[in-house]
């Protein structure tokens, strides 16, 4: 049971204090969802290089300096001898995957569940590789998709990488507070 009581002046600061206390943390909670509820991934961007005719021994790159996120990687070869193109994905200097044309045009060796995709697939001497994770996977510095050419015959490379820049609220490593859009790294 309670009772009710006329409030004395002790009472109605208290009551002042809590509805204040309150207040404030409902506040940060709505700031907190704001930040978080949304898709925290800034601009989708789309890198793409034609490397043209590539002879055995090359290697050819894309490097992206600044800090993003990588979706998907597609490398598009025209001809060559045997599918012996190794291409690896670099995030901040380690390798997130290594493999070949001709490891992944094998049926049982491509990958393809809710987190990767990795496959090749054939249209005459055309072969494309398409590389994609999901969640994407977060890059601080440096992303770099390399390609090297150990096979003869290889008349044209195009690598393309879909990646998203980092939310202009998004904190980067060994920054404090927030960052404006103008301060974060541009993709070079």
């Amino acid at each position: 049971m309670f009772s009710i009581r006329a409030p004395g002046k002790a009472s109605a600061v208290r009551h002042r204090l809590v509805l204040a206390l309150a207040a404030g943390l409902w506040a940060g909670a709505a700031v907190a969802l704001a930040c978080v509820e949304g898709d925290v991934r800034g601009e989708a961007v789309s890198v793409e290089r034609e490397v043209g005719s590539t002879p055995a021994g090359e290697k050819a790159a894309v490097q992206i300096l600044g800090a993003g996120w990588f979706s998907a990687a597609e490398i598009v070869k025209q001809g060559g001898s045997d599918d012996n193109t190794a291409v690896t994905i670099e995030i901040d200097g380690e390798p997130m995957i290594t493999t070949s044309f001709a490891t992944l045009k094998k049926p049982w060796m491509q990958l393809q569940n809710a987190f990767i995709v990795a496959r090749v697939t054939e249209d005459g001497d055309t072969r494309t590789m398409t590389i994609w994770y999901r969640p994407e996977l977060k890059f601080r510095a440096v992303l770099a998709v390399r390609v090297d050419v150990q096979e003869d015959g290889v008349d044209g490379l195009r690598v393309r990488t879909v990646m998203n820049k980092p939310a202009p609220h998004e904190h980067i490593a060994g920054t404090q507070g927030t960052l404006s859009a103008s301060a974060l790294p541009a993709f070079k």
